[in-house]
């Protein structure tokens, strides 16, 4: 077995057989910090493709399960948010390798342990100066936020399978 290496508990051992499904059809992230808890947006450009990927995918995470992963490297930083659904049967894996920003940076120095993940449909104005975000209600708690190095990213199989994947897709 070649992910044996990536296993670091027997929880995370039942991981190397689960279904994985992948999704990076979201266009980045976006950031509101001016709330109790800080608002990790997760910005889609399409109304129908954003009431399905809730209504088919992310309520069905139990908030408590949610994982979030950031990992820095150079100017750039890989995102990745997954939970394994029960209801679904299957892990989904969101997972996007977005620019360093200022909106980043001060996301990462908000976090103190619980921040609130939203949905947003990002409207494109024909000025093309402007923009708009539509955020939804839809909302899930997110506890398990983590920054993490390289070599760190390496221990957490999902993670590390994601940047596999990422860095492919950028080959391709």
């Amino acid at each position: 077995m070649s992910n044996v290496k990536y296993v670091d508990d027997v929880r995370s051992l039942n991981m190397v057989d689960i279904k994985i499904d992948w999704f990076d059809d979201f266009l980045g992230l976006g950031y509101h910090l001016y709330d109790v808890r800080p608002v990790l947006l997760l910005l889609f450009d399409d109304r129908k493709k954003l009431a399905n990927t809730w209504n088919s995918i992310v309520k069905y995470f139990p908030d408590d399960e949610i994982k979030v992963r950031f990992i820095e490297k150079d100017s750039r930083y890989e995102f990745v948010l997954y939970c394994e659904s029960r209801i679904l049967l299957t892990t989904w894996v969101f997972s996007k390798s977005l620019n360093l920003s200022e909106h980043y940076r001060d996301f990462k120095e908000d976090y103190d342990g619980a921040a609130v993940l939203k949905l947003a449909l990002y409207i494109k104005k024909k000025n093309k100066d402007k923009n708009e975000l539509e955020i939804f209600k839809y909302q899930k708690r997110l506890t398990n936020v983590k920054f993490l190095t390289g070599s760190e990213a390496e221990q957490e199989f999902i993670v590390a399978r994601s940047i596999q994947k990422l860095h492919a897709s950028k080959d391709v």
